[in-house]
């Protein structure tokens, strides 16, 4: 079958080596399947028809374990440095950057990241709507083979986005789903035009490529060493800043420092946890996650299409 596609293309004057492709660059993504993924799916739909429901629970995102051991450091370092009178005269802009600017560094490539794969799902959901819309408009081909590749497609665009989910990559499937929409291309030359012919195969190497790239940018998210740095130099922080706060604030209240030290502490962390939950923007909980269902293949009747 893949010879046939090279020589479809090479017949219309075109150089291309999709076919190859599609047999080098299909690999398996391994992932743990989520048994309460669905579950998770609807629960966001319904509250994205109900805007006025969890709001203080979709603002509370972002507090977890690591915010509640943060904030216990800085007050058991604030109370260790009062009770005990220790503190010093330190300059710690230097120490801030050190924090500041790579929290702010990971933030943004996560955004990037993110922004890279809603334009790539947009490709894969607007590629799979013209394949579609190609079969459905030759008047010739029967209406069968026409809900033969809406079910093609919708298998496709199910694997593709369970796997980005969590679920595992069914790789196999899914290249012996493009084969077979390849093959009935072939099998059908007499009623598929070669211009046709050639606008399907592009479109099937745009969900191809798609694909591969959204699963790469899953594969591969924000250097880990990177966020490794600034969650250490988060914990380090209070033991840093603390007592200097301490020193500045010899002649204030104790109830300040407990208060200022847990406000930069909860910052910080909170900082960090936004990126943590940009990081993976496909597990549906983050209130930043891209909502793949948006993104799912619907099949149209095919005789509103024509």
């Amino acid at each position: 079958m893949w010879p046939a596609v090279d020589g479809l293309f090479r017949n219309t004057g075109l150089s291309v080596s999709f076919s190859g492709r599609v047999q080098q660059l299909w690999a398996p993504v391994a992932g743990i399947p989520d048994p309460g993924l669905q579950d998770r799916l609807r629960n966001q739909n319904n509250n994205q028809k109900s805007p006025g429901n969890n709001i203080v629970q979709k603002y509370l995102a972002i507090i977890n374990n690591k915010t509640a051991s943060v904030l216990l450091t800085c007050l058991l370092i604030a109370w260790f440095c009062i009770r005990f009178d220790f503190s010093y005269d330190l300059n710690i802009t230097l120490f801030s950057i050190a924090v500041i600017f790579p929290l702010v560094f990971t933030i943004r490539q996560s955004f990037r990241r993110r922004d890279e794969i809603i334009k790539l799902l947009s490709v894969f959901k607007s590629s799979l709507n013209a394949v579609y819309l190609s079969f459905s408009f030759i008047e010739k081909l029967d209406d069968e083979k026409k809900e033969y590749v809406a079910e093609r497609l919708q298998g496709i665009s199910r694997l593709f986005l369970d796997a980005l989910q969590g679920q595992r990559y069914e790789a196999d499937v899914v290249r012996a789903r493009l084969s077979e929409i390849f093959e009935l291309v072939q099998q059908n030359r007499d009623v598929i035009s070669s211009g046709v012919a050639m606008k399907i195969i592009r479109f099937l190497k745009d969900i191809e490529e798609s694909m591969e790239n959204t699963i790469g940018i899953r594969t591969h998210g924000s250097p880990i060493s990177l966020r490794a740095y600034c969650l250490v130099f988060i914990y380090m922080f209070p033991f840093i800043f603390v007592p200097t706060l301490v020193f500045d604030m010899q002649e204030g209240e104790a109830w300040i420092v407990y208060i200022l030290s847990a406000v930069h502490g909860f910052i910080l962390i909170s900082l960090y946890n936004v990126q943590d939950d940009l990081e993976n923007p496909f597990d549906q909980i983050g209130l930043d996650d891209v909502n793949l269902e948006e993104f799912h293949f619907n099949q149209q009747p095919v005789k509103a299409l024509l």
